[in-house]
């Protein structure tokens, strides 16, 4: 099965462990002002390694472990596996996994994106910067540091609806893994 597919049944399955009323889509296309835009240190692009192992600990630190088999399997980091089903041992769903870079944006226009190991865009949004430690992507506010001016942190504040692994808080700890960073590539 090829990747693009793997994408659409995890976010399928993310979008499904939502409530019928969460949008899959940005919730908001306001881009931040221009003033906002120009000053902010986060537009560029940030790539990271990331691990099965990482989003399994970052899903269960947010309370939401129940949902690391479909991440587990809809990332790509399992050859072969696209379906929950297919983890041989989904008390360890991470045996076998790979690493896989992961990359976002920033664009000067608001616009923010996630790009896969293959560098195919599978995330989009907008972001707006509200002050010089806090962005909001999508409607989900983070709390941001950039050190010596190449190395991101993304800490997820978290929705109000994570207690019942909403698709946006699911999102943010796959965009931020909290408490790890991403080094500035352009």
């Amino acid at each position: 099965m090829n990747r693009s597919l793997v994408l659409a049944t995890f976010v399928t399955a993310l979008v499904g462990c939502g409530t019928a009323s969460q949008p899959a889509t940005p919730l908001s296309t306001t881009p931040a002002s221009s003033a906002s835009r120009a000053a902010t240190p986060l537009v560029g692009n940030w790539s990271r390694i990331t691990t099965c192992e990482e989003r399994a600990s970052a899903l269960a630190k947010a309370g939401l472990e129940r949902f690391t088999l479909e991440h587990a399997a809809g990332e790509g980091w399992l050859p072969g596996v696209t379906e929950p089903g297919q983890i041989l041992d989904p008390r360890h769903p991470c045996t076998g996994a790979v690493p896989l870079r992961h990359e976002h944006f920033f664009t000067v226009d608001g616009l923010f994106g996630s790009r896969d190991a293959d560098g195919r865009q599978v995330d989009d949004g907008m972001y707006r910067v509200v002050d010089d430690r806090t962005v909001v992507i999508n409607d989900v506010t983070f709390r941001y540091s950039i050190t010596g001016g190449d190395t991101l942190r993304l800490d997820p504040v978290m929705p109000d609806c994570a207690a019942t692994g909403c698709f946006a808080a699911q999102w943010a700890v796959a965009v931020a893994y909290p408490g790890l960073t991403w080094n500035r590539i352009a």
